[in-house]
């Protein structure tokens, strides 16, 4: 089967990973495989060559163009994928030229549906199906009425992160893992400004945030103001990394959201899920709230804005208490349970029977 992905990777985010994830897992099954976009800047590309993905790329302003257009006929995908914003009109206009069926996946709630060739009417039409990974959002569309079905995927991820043995206590290193935008950043901002205060309580403290975004130049000038401060460089504002096995292996503990709070946990790290949301140190006890609300991306007890301290005193308390053996049995139970909802061998043979059911 071919399978084209639309993808309008201007930055790299929530949907330029999850295409990452199933395009190298449909790869790795023997599909023919291709991304197409106009990516800009740091990405996935080179990762994605790697497994063997074809990459069609080139700058341009708008989010289609005719080179798009001959690059996908000459592809001549039997299924294009795409996600329900961005890439959208990009899909819907190679389905008109290549004739291939329109897998469109939902990674957030139907919004911006105001945004031309976005909204709901379109993505009725163009699309062949509708996915998602969350049993609450996959609720919410079975209430639009459609003339297609609509379909629980989850996302690819066990063995795209390998889990590595759990650090000591000290030195404690904590990542703040996760784009650094405005909604998403509200917790890693409240790490940053208290950090002094964290430094002094944990000596051997270190911090680093891996993630770009537009608030990046506003977390390093504070950074260096909170080193100068220790006469210490303890942080590091490290930007867009496109692998963060090494940062993962790096880690004591980390700090994040949504998918990067699940590859966390895969990696076999102790993790505080927070983004706009809170919920905080996931345990078995914990588990069932983070899926409900996605690893704090959709919901939890506040919003962390209203309540900065809590982040920081959550890791003290985990400092605190570390004992290595039950943080060791708390992480494992985690992963344990976390890793069946994700898994990687069985994506494309679920895919195959989407698309069969598609082909009726």
């Amino acid at each position: 089967m071919k399978v084209l992905f639309c993808s309008d990777s201007m930055i790299v985010d929530g949907v330029t990973s999850f295409v990452f994830h199933l395009s190298t897992a449909l790869k790795e099954a023997g599909h023919d495989v291709a991304v197409l976009g106009r990516w800009a800047g740091k990405g996935y590309q080179p990762r994605l060559r790697e497994r063997g993905v074809t990459v069609i790329q080139c700058l341009s302003p708008t989010v289609g163009n005719f080179w798009f257009d001959r690059k996908a006929k000459e592809f001549s995908p039997d299924v294009i994928v795409t996600d329900s914003r961005r890439s959208f009109p990009l899909a819907a206009r190679l389905k008109q030229i290549t004739g291939a069926k329109v897998l469109t996946f939902f990674l957030d709630r139907l919004q911006k549906t105001d945004r031309k060739g976005r909204d709901l009417d379109s993505l009725i039409r163009f699309s062949d199906a509708w996915l998602c990974a969350e049993p609450p959002l996959l609720e919410e569309l079975n209430r639009i009425k459609t003339p297609f079905p609509k379909f629980l995927f989850q996302r690819p991820l066990k063995g795209l992160i390998t889990p590595t043995p759990l650090p000591g206590k000290d030195p404690f290193r904590v990542l703040c893992f996760g784009r650094i935008s405005g909604y998403k950043s509200a917790g890693a901002w409240s790490i940053l400004k208290e950090a002094t205060r964290l430094k002094k309580n944990i000596p051997s403290l270190e911090i680093a945030f891996v993630g770009g975004g537009w608030r990046t130049v506003k977390f390093r000038l504070a950074a260096l103001r909170a080193n100068l401060a220790m006469k210490e460089s303890f942080i590091r504002v490290l930007g867009t990394q496109t692998n963060p096995d090494k940062w993962f292996n790096w880690a004591s503990l980390v700090c994040a959201g949504s998918t990067s709070a699940i590859e966390a946990v895969l990696a076999h790290r102790p993790v505080v899920a927070l983004s706009a949301f809170w919920i905080g140190e996931i345990t078995p006890d914990t588990l069932d709230k983070a899926f409900d609300f996605y690893f704090a991306e959709r919901g939890g007890a506040f919003l962390v804005r209203d309540h900065p301290e809590v982040v920081v005193q959550e890791i003290l308390n985990i400092y605190e208490k570390w004992d290595q053996e039950n943080v060791e049995k708390s992480v494992t139970s985690v992963r344990k349970k976390v890793e069946p909802r994700f898994e990687r061998k069985t994506a494309a043979g679920e895919f195959q029977r989407i698309v069969d059911v598609l082909s009726g």
